[in-house]
């Protein structure tokens, strides 16, 4: 299954996300965007996932069954998709911190490919985050990761 190809919106049903689901489908699609699932990006995610206020209260493996679930909407939805319910559902309180988390999730594993800088580009766009602020949660993920 191609976890990028986009998927016919007229076919796929209305869904929407509670603030936690919006959180964990941007994380999943962070893990995805590079065309493969590593298992190093999905621990960094549910570890950062549990790290949140939004999942205070959440076991770890409710996160991981959330997370898994969402992969299941991922295959039926896309990429693309799956972004855009998250965040239509996604506070904007909160968009700032999503895009930190997929920022972390796609540099985690030392690779910074071709898809995942697009699929940043993107995200920063669809959250509606200045190209200034990206830029500091970038050069600052890529210092902590030590990709510099």
């Amino acid at each position: 299954m191609n976890l990028l190809k986009k998927k016919d919106p007229t076919r796929i049903k209305p869904i929407s996300f509670s603030q936690a689901e919006a959180m964990a489908a941007i994380a999943v699609a962070a893990v995805a965007s590079s065309g493969k699932i590593w298992d190093v990006e999905t621990e960094r995610a549910l570890w950062l996932l549990s790290q949140l206020e939004l999942f205070k209260g959440h076991s770890q493996p409710k996160i991981t069954k959330m997370v898994d679930n969402l992969f299941n909407v991922l295959g039926k939805t896309g990429l693309d998709n799956l972004v855009a319910i998250a965040n239509e559902s996604l506070q904007v309180k909160y968009k700032e911190t999503a895009f930190a988390m997929a920022t972390d999730v796609v540099l985690v594993d030392g690779v910074f490919g071709g898809r995942e800088q697009v699929f940043l580009k993107d995200l920063r766009k669809v959250l509606d985050i200045s190209v200034d602020t990206a830029a500091q949660i970038l050069d600052g993920k890529v210092k902590e990761n030590n990709l510099v």
